[in-house]
Formats: structure tokens, C-alpha cells, sequence
């Protein structure tokens, strides 16, 4: 009786690891949550999220939902790209579009305010040079 988990027609040295595409999601998911944890750690070291407050609670909330829908999105598109450029970007702004107007409406108030730079606390002049690198950005587009 033969093993059907045994596999004649694999080579010896071919399982030895993950390749490819795996490494690449595996990368992009690590890359994600790093940048979600260095994100909200930059959120609640500005003051722009406090946590210790109820109403802070709901805007996590609503970070932590578009984040995760982000997540998932972005192998949809990736597969998309495989098919056609025009089909992923279509989906890749729809998504965005989305996920925008979704964070819009449940934050428009904290977002106006922390654009005007009321609503940032005593940590934030850490911040300016990343406001002036924008700024300079947007002046040459």
C-alpha cells in the first residue's frame, strides 16, 4: 500500500520553505500591522486619540474597521492587477472611495478639526516637519 501523502514526483530540495507570492502577502500583512501599531502609537502620542475617553473609543473603532477592510481588500486588487490594469485601478478606487466616505462619515467633525490643528495635543509639534514636507509636496504638484 502506498503513502498518499508522499509525493514521487516533488524533488527532495523543494519543500524547503515558503516561495514567491506567500513571502510577498507575508510581507505586506507584517509591513500592515507594523505600520497599524506604529500608526496608533503615533495617534495616542500626538493626543489626537485618547484613549482613556468614551468618545476616542468610537474613532478607534471606525480606524480599526477601514483598516481591516483595507486588509482585505488589497489581495482582491492584487489579483485584479493580474487580470487586467484598468479592472484593479477601477476597483482600487472604489475601494478607496468607499472606505473614505465610510471614515468621513463617522469622523467629518474630528477630522476638520484636527486639520485646522485644534484638536492635536502637546505632542504634536513633533509633527511639523512631516506638515511641511506635505506642504512642500502639494506646492510642487
Amino acid at each position: 500500500m502506498r503513502n498518499p501523502w508522499v509525493h514521487d514526483d516533488v524533488p527532495p530540495g523543494a519543500d524547503s520553505g515558503y516561495g514567491g507570492k506567500v513571502r510577498i502577502l507575508g510581507a505586506i500583512v507584517w509591513g500592515t500591522l507594523l505600520l497599524g501599531v506604529g500608526g496608533t502609537a503615533l495617534l495616542i502620542g500626538t493626543g489626537a486619540v485618547d484613549p482613556a475617553l468614551g468618545g476616542s473609543l468610537g474613532s478607534a473603532v471606525t480606524y480599526v474597521v477601514a483598516g481591516a477592510a483595507l486588509v482585505l481588500l488589497l489581495p482582491l486588487i492584487l489579483r485584479l492587477l493580474a487580470i487586467s490594469r484598468l479592472l484593479a485601478a477601477v476597483a482600487f478606487l472604489g475601494s478607496g472611495w468607499l472606505l473614505g466616505r465610510f471614515v468621513w462619515s463617522r469622523e467629518a467633525e474630528r477630522i476638520e478639526r484636527l486639520a485646522s490643528g485644534d484638536g492635536l495635543g502637546p505632542g504634536a509639534e513633533s509633527l511639523d516637519w512631516l506638515v511641511e514636507l506635505l506642504d512642500t509636496l502639494l506646492a510642487l504638484l
